[in-house]
């Protein structure tokens, strides 16, 4: 099937069907920016603790959790600053709620428990282009395994990518990224990538705290949170782009703004 590329229109139409306010006791539980997550996607890990299984995060940044773990990684080696892995690990522990709500992503078709992520995939391609080193990997590749013993399994997502935009979203809305477009030859399944500026900020900033008063990092004299934070923003947009460069170069991105109500304005980067 040809992928759609998605025009002005019909992401409006996707992000008003597909809308959904940020429950604020699950805005820090994150998902991938993958757009095979299913609206009803049972996600073992993060549901360990909430009534419902079937729940989809908010909160998508590439890589969810394993991502942003190799993000504060990066920062180490990019700005020069000292950390601590493990210590960098249970910080962010303590940030998402504890170990069952760590999430991650592999998907149908292949090996691994997170080969079928593709920025992970693209991590262990060429590390040196996000800013790691083989130990930084090495220390990711382990965390995987502990997960895995601990129960704490990845989500297998279903099916190839049919992503056909790139999604910016800011505010406190979500948006659920598959969705079935009406179109002159029936209905057909489109999917968008999904990165949540709004809530990723938001959870950066603590973030940032807890690594400085957990003694994960150790900054430059005159450096604290409000450093680290930006740090962290500026190696998330690298990260992110890198990523996005390589798997969804062709596709058109949309900046999408909510109102509290939901209301939305949709501009194309």
């Amino acid at each position: 099937m040809a992928k759609i590329i998605l025009n002005k229109a019909q992401v409006s139409q996707l992000v008003w069907d597909n809308r959904y306010p940020v429950k604020e006791e699950e805005k820090f539980i994150s998902r991938c920016i993958d757009g095979r997550y299913e609206k009803n996607s049972k996600l073992k890990s993060q549901m360990s603790k909430l009534e419902n299984n079937y729940f989809l995060p908010a909160l998508a940044i590439p890589g969810a959790d394993l991502g942003e773990l190799a993000l504060i990684l990066a920062c180490a080696n990019n700005f020069g600053f000292e950390i601590d892995h493990e210590k960098v690990f249970q910080s962010l522990i303590k940030v998402i709620g504890g170990l069952k709500n760590f999430s991650y992503h592999t998907d149908s078709h292949h090996g691994g428990l997170a080969l079928g992520c593709g920025h992970f995939g693209q991590i262990l391609k060429d590390f040196i282009a996000y800013n790691l080193q083989k130990k930084d990997v090495n220390f990711l590749e382990k965390k995987l395994k502990f997960l895995e013993k601990q129960g704490v399994l990845p989500v297998v997502l279903q099916g190839e990518h049919n992503e056909g935009a790139v999604l910016l979203i800011k505010g406190n809305w979500a948006v659920y990224p598959r969705y079935y477009l009406a179109t002159d030859e029936g209905k057909k399944l489109i999917e968008v990538f999904v990165y949540h500026q709004s809530l990723a900020d938001e959870r950066r900033k603590i973030l940032s705290k807890r690594l400085i008063d957990d003694g994960a990092v150790i900054l430059y004299p005159g450096c604290e949170v409000d450093y680290l934070y930006q740090v962290m923003s500026n190696e998330a947009e690298n990260h992110f782009f890198e990523t996005l460069n390589r798997l969804a170069k062709d596709l058109p991105i949309y900046s999408v703004v909510f109102d509290d109500e939901g209301r939305f304005d949709i501009k194309k980067r």
